[in-house]
C-alpha cells in the first residue's frame, strides 16, 4: 500500500504541473480589452460574442461530463485541452464579430471538457488508495498552483503588451504553456476505481440527474454556485475595463496589478482545507456570500462618484481583493461538498451538470447587464445583478445550513470520509 500511495503522490504532483501550466494564462489581464478594443467598446455587443462561448459550454458541459465517466477522466481531458488551446489562439488571431463568436465557440466547447473533470480526475485518484479524506488539501493546493501561476503569467503578459502594444499577442503565445499542459496530461494515468457506467451516454446522464435530484444538499450548493459564479463573472469579464482606467494604459502595470490580484487568490485556495475544519461546510458557504455581494455596494458608490477620486481608487481595489479572494476559495469549497456526496460513477457528470446551470444562467443574464452597462453605467448593471441575487443565496444558505441540521446523512457521509 505504501508504494501505491507513493505512486499516486508522484500522480497528483503531476496534476499540479498540468493544472499550473493551464492556468499560465497570459492572456488573462487583456483577453477582454482585445474583444471591447476591435468591437469599439460595444459592451453588449461584447457579452453577445462572450455568450456564444457560454452557449456551447453548456450545451457540451453534460456530454462531456458522461464521457469522462464513461469512457475515463484522461480522454475527457485531452479532448478538453486540445480545443482550450485551439479556441485561445482563434481568439487572438480573430478581428470581427463573427471570428470572435466562432473562437469562442471552440473555447467554449474545450470548457465544457475540462471543468469538473479534473476535479473528478483528482478525487478518484486518492478514492484508489482510500485518500479522499485528503481532498480538500490536495484541491487547496491546486488552487494555490494555479493562481500562482496566473499570477507568473498576468505579470509575464502585462510586459509583452507594453513592449508590443498588442493585447492578442497574450492568446497566441499561451499555445506554448497549455501545449506542455497537454504533454502532461497524456502521461496521466486512468484512476482504478470502481465504477459502473451506464449503458450510454444518455443513460449515464439520466444517472447523474436522478443522484443530483436525489440529495437536497447538492441541489442547494448548485444552486449556490451558480448564483456567487454568475456575478462574480460578469465582474470579471468587466474589470479590465475598470483596471485599465486605473492604470492610464499602463500595461506593465495592469499585468502586476493582476499578479498582486491571482497572489490573493492562491493564497486563499492555499487556506481552504484549514478553513473548511474550522467553519465547516455551511460556514465557508456564508463566507462566501460576505464576501461577494456587499463589495458589490461600494462599486456602485463608486460609479455614483460618491468618493473623492483618490479614496474611490484604493476602495476599488480592495473589492477587487475581495472577489479574487472568492475566486480561491469557491472552487475548492464547492468541488469537496459535491465529491463527498457523489459516487466515482457519476462524479464528473454531476459536477458537469452544476457547470451547465452555471453557464446557462450565465448565457441568460450577461447580455442584460450589457445593456444596462453601455446604455447606463457599468456601476449600475453590476449593482443591480447584485441585488437581483442577494436574496435568492442567501435563501440557499440558509436551506443549506438548515439541511445539515434536519438531514444527517450528508453529514455522516461526509465523516465517513474524514475518518478513512
Amino acid at each position: 500500500m505504501d508504494s501505491a500511495r507513493a505512486g499516486v503522490d508522484a500522480r497528483v504532483r503531476r496534476y499540479y504541473a498540468f493544472q499550473m501550466l493551464v492556468a499560465f494564462q497570459l492572456w488573462s489581464p487583456f483577453w477582454s480589452l482585445w474583444l471591447f478594443d476591435r468591437l469599439k467598446y460595444d459592451f453588449f455587443q461584447a457579452t453577445l460574442v462572450d455568450v456564444v462561448f457560454w452557449i456551447v459550454s453548456l450545451l457540451v458541459a453534460m456530454p462531456a461530463g458522461a464521457i469522462a465517466d464513461r469512457y475515463g477522466r484522461k480522454r475527457a481531458l485531452l479532448i478538453g485541452v486540445a480545443l482550450w488551446i485551439a479556441g485561445i489562439v482563434l481568439f487572438g488571431l480573430a478581428t470581427t464579430f463573427g471570428t470572435f463568436a466562432l473562437a469562442n465557440a471552440v473555447w467554449g466547447f474545450g470548457a465544457g471538457f475540462l471543468w469538473g473533470t479534473g476535479s473528478a480526475y483528482l478525487y478518484d485518484t486518492l478514492m484508489e488508495v482510500r485518500l479522499e479524506a485528503r481532498y480538500p488539501a490536495m484541491s487547496s493546493r491546486v488552487a494555490m498552483f494555479s493562481f500562482l501561476g496566473t499570477a507568473m503569467a498576468a505579470a509575464i503578459g502585462g510586459v509583452v503588451v507594453w513592449f508590443t502594444q498588442r493585447f492578442e499577442l497574450t492568446l497566441i503565445l499561451y499555445a506554448i504553456p497549455a501545449g506542455i499542459a497537454f504533454v502532461f496530461a497524456l502521461t496521466f494515468q486512468e484512476p482504478i476505481v470502481p465504477r459502473e457506467p451506464a449503458p450510454s451516454l444518455f443513460a449515464q446522464i439520466a444517472s447523474g440527474l436522478r443522484t443530483t435530484r436525489g440529495n437536497r444538499q447538492i441541489v442547494l450548493v448548485i444552486v449556490f454556485q451558480v448564483l456567487v459564479g454568475l456575478v462574480t463573472y460578469v465582474m470579471g469579464f468587466f474589470r479590465p475595463a475598470f483596471i485599465d482606467d486605473v492604470v492610464q494604459k499602463n500595461y506593465a502595470l495592469m499585468g502586476f496589478v493582476y499578479a498582486g490580484f491571482f497572489i490573493v487568490a492562491a493564497i486563499a485556495g492555499r487556506l481552504v482545507d484549514t478553513l473548511l475544519k474550522r467553519f465547516g461546510e455551511s460556514g465557508m458557504l456564508a463566507l462566501t456570500f460576505l464576501l461577494v455581494f456587499p463589495p458589490f455596494a461600494v462599486v456602485y458608490a463608486i460609479s455614483a462618484n460618491l468618493f473623492a477620486a483618490s479614496l474611490a481608487l484604493v476602495l476599488g481595489v480592495l473589492t477587487q481583493v475581495s472577489f479574487y479572494i472568492v475566486w480561491g476559495i469557491e472552487g475548492p469549497v464547492i468541488t469537496t461538498i459535491l465529491n463527498r456526496r457523489i459516487g466515482s460513477g457519476d462524479r464528473a457528470t454531476v459536477l458537469a451538470i452544476s457547470s451547465f446551470f452555471s453557464t446557462l444562467v450565465i448565457a441568460i443574464t450577461e447580455p442584460v447587464v450589457g445593456i444596462l452597462a453601455t446604455d447606463y453605467d457599468l456601476g449600475v448593471g453590476l449593482a443591480v445583478l447584485a441585488f437581483a441575487t442577494s436574496i435568492p443565496t442567501a435563501y440557499v444558505l440558509l436551506a443549506y445550513r438548515r439541511s445539515e441540521s434536519g438531514a444527517p446523512q450528508g453529514a455522516a457521509a461526509a465523516a465517513a470520509v474524514r475518518e478513512r
